[in-house]
């Protein structure tokens, strides 16, 4: 095959970035890799392999002048192509600041960038990528939009990088080199799909660009290459482009409900808890295995080419709505967010407990959730019921009493696919509402938190309370509970960094200082469980440990005025800090998270089971049981 240069591809033709695609992912160091290259090239005096590009034409055309440009999609090879053409856009950028090269600065432009109000290299995955490469990447039209997300960060990062590349001494004066390098030293393999079926073979068969392949994108390559496989004659060959060109486009939509303002969300977490809700959970689970080697494999799309279909049909349609509601849960405080549900009231409240539940460890209850989303149309009240269960379960059974992060996980992904199948029914959601209180009776209890405690206490290389796995949260969710209707002083983000946000009032020394009087009298046991007391500890609103650090307690008092609704509240209730109001503030605050978590009742009682069958409905109890104490007494040892 004859190998290409760029000055090839740019022959009257306009590229796009499709929508299936995902946004632009490289990062300095595959930015600086290219560049490398080409400076190696340039040095060596010789042609360099870049790789292949594959494009899909899309039988149409744009007028550009008086000629018809061709307009194609990149199918592959598109972050190394943007790459290099956000090169270009530098080079010529800088070029055209010298007089005596404008006009042929302006005519690479016409080739590469921009020909007549016609823009040759664009982007269909969003608006908001599309908007941000035309105007402040490019530089071509004016800032209309300032919403950003993760890739158009990314092309601002690799915009800066070839910015950075250039200025340095040695590269600032090697513009034109750099231009000349890449229009004849760079070489591409050209790679023409005729239609959208032939996509999937292109990305069964090869993946030459540097970013690895999530298996969710591994899953739509293989489910478009089992599509261009299946032949059912001319009469039905329309309907088989139909299904790939729905591929793409259900996975346009899902990478968009993936994309978050701040992140992407994690593609292979969503692949496997969609997988769970969709076809059920084994010990052994390995999602990538059942759905490429089991559910749609070549030898199953031989067997049956129908079914096949149908099913490639129902799994596209699923992920993507699924992709939506993966979507909410992970991003709840968004303003489309749970929009199906009509009671503004409502809404707002699962906004409120999905935000709560993000802030915990909670990959346990998430196939649960995610199998009854759709209820936010039908039943919004009990999806709401079940968050605030699942957040009571996550706090105690994790944060409260740092239970194993995989405990419930074998019961309550075991039935997802259940729940998922069945959500509507109420039988199917007293299933899932006992097993979280069979969990949270039996695992979050307050006799193991009382151990925990203790063992926190007791060991040389812990710190009471403050060595507590449940404290910010616990801390920031009484703050909530103070402020009541008031704006807040405290965002979580700084809230969950404890050497930060948590402040002992008590100080930690009290040598040489007015406090000295306070613990004299105290032996070391004894100071540590005043010290690191849960009443001692307190959430500030901003860094000033270091400033308040073993001041006495009135000045301490002063900034606690200006802080959050917990330091008010220490503040204007207090003219003094002493021992006995410590311990009676510890007390306090116990008190409030037994009645927030509902540590004095007992869940089964309200959530029973429905099958009256008690505990022969939960899996492995004993076995489980008994790892979890062997790993305690490990613990326990190593302590000791």
């Amino acid at each position: 095959m004859e190998l290409k240069p760029i000055t090839h591809f740019f022959n009257k033709k306009i590229y796009s970035v499709p929508a299936y695609q995902r946004g632009y992912s490289w990062h300095d160091k595959q930015i600086l890799d290219l560049l490398s290259d080409i400076d190696h090239a340039i040095k060596l005096d010789s042609q360099h392999y870049t790789g292949t590009i594959t494009i899909h034409p899309q039988q149409t055309t744009e007028k550009v002048g008086l000629n018809n440009y061709e307009i194609y999609h990149v199918v592959d090879g598109q972050q190394r192509m943007t790459t290099i053409i956000l090169i270009l856009s530098y080079l010529i950028k800088e070029l055209k600041k010298n007089k005596n090269l404008v006009k042929d600065a302006v005519e690479k432009e016409q080739t590469y960038i921009l020909n007549k109000g016609s823009y040759l290299f664009r982007y269909e995955i969003d608006k908001v990528s599309e908007n941000y490469f035309r105007s402040l990447i490019l530089e071509k039209e004016n800032l209309s939009s300032l919403d950003e997300n993760l890739y158009t960060r990314n092309l601002n990062g690799a915009k800066k990088c070839i910015k950075t590349f250039f200025e340095k001494d040695e590269n600032k004066n090697r513009l034109i080199e750099f231009l000349n390098a890449l229009e004849e030293k760079l070489l591409f393999n050209e790679y023409v799909v005729a239609d959208t079926t032939e996509i999937g073979i292109v990305f069964e068969t090869m993946n030459n660009r540097g970013i690895e392949l999530s298996n969710l994108e591994i899953v739509k390559n293989r489910l478009l290459y089992l599509t261009s496989k299946i032949s059912l004659g001319e009469e039905k060959e329309s309907a088989i482009k139909n299904l790939s060109e729905s591929i793409n486009s259900k996975w346009a939509i899902i990478l968009k409900n993936l994309t978050l303002p701040d992140r992407v969300l994690d593609e292979n977490t969503f692949l496997n808890n969609h997988w769970i809700i969709y076809h059920g959970w084994s010990k052994d689970n390995q999602t990538r295995t059942q759905i490429l080697d089991e559910e749609f494999s070549i030898g199953k799309m031989v067997e049956d080419k129908e079914t096949m279909i149908s099913n490639i049909e129902k799994y596209i349609k699923s992920l993507a709505t699924t992709s939506l509601y993966w979507r909410f849960i992970n991003y709840p405080l968004e303003d489309k967010a749970f929009m199906e549900v009509e009671d503004e009231g409502i809404k707002n409240d699962l906004q409120y407990h999905f935000n709560q539940l993000n802030r915990l460890s909670n990959s346990t209850v998430r196939p649960l959730l995610l199998a009854f989303m759709p209820l936010m149309k039908t039943n919004p009240t009990k999806l709401l019921e079940l968050a605030k269960t699942s957040e009571i379960f996550s706090f105690r059974l994790f944060s409260m009493n740092k239970r194993r992060s995989d405990t419930g996980k074998n019961d309550i992904f075991r039935n997802s696919n259940e729940f998922h199948k069945n959500n509507s029914k109420d039988k199917t959601q007293q299933d899932a509402l006992y097993y979280l209180a069979w969990y949270i009776d039996n695992y979050g209890d307050k006799e193991r938190f009382q151990v925990e405690i203790d063992e926190l206490f007791k060991s040389n290389k812990k710190h009471g309370f403050y060595s507590w796995n449940g404290l910010t949260y616990f801390f920031f969710e009484y703050e909530e509970f103070k402020k009541g209707n008031e704006d807040g002083k405290v965002e979580y983000g700084f809230a969950k960094t404890r050497k930060k946000s948590i402040e002992h009032i008590l100080p930690q020394t009290t040598e040489n200082t007015e406090w000295a009087k306070t613990v004299k009298a105290l032996g070391d046991n004894k100071l540590k469980r005043h010290l690191h007391s849960l009443g001692n500890l307190l959430l500030i609103s901003a860094q000033k440990n270091s400033s308040l650090r073993n001041s006495k307690f009135s000045i301490k008092q002063e900034s606690y005025l200006k802080g959050t609704f917990s330091e008010n509240e220490i503040a204007l209730n207090n003219k003094t800090w002493s021992l006995p109001k410590i311990m009676n503030r510890e007390e306090y605050l116990l008190n409030f998270l037994y009645d927030r978590w509902g540590l004095n009742e007992i869940y089964l009682t309200k959530y029973p089971d429905p099958d009256n069958l008690d505990n022969e409905k939960v899996e492995d109890i004993e076995e489980e049981l008994n790892e979890i104490e062997e790993n305690i007494m490990k613990l326990f040892k190593v302590e000791c």
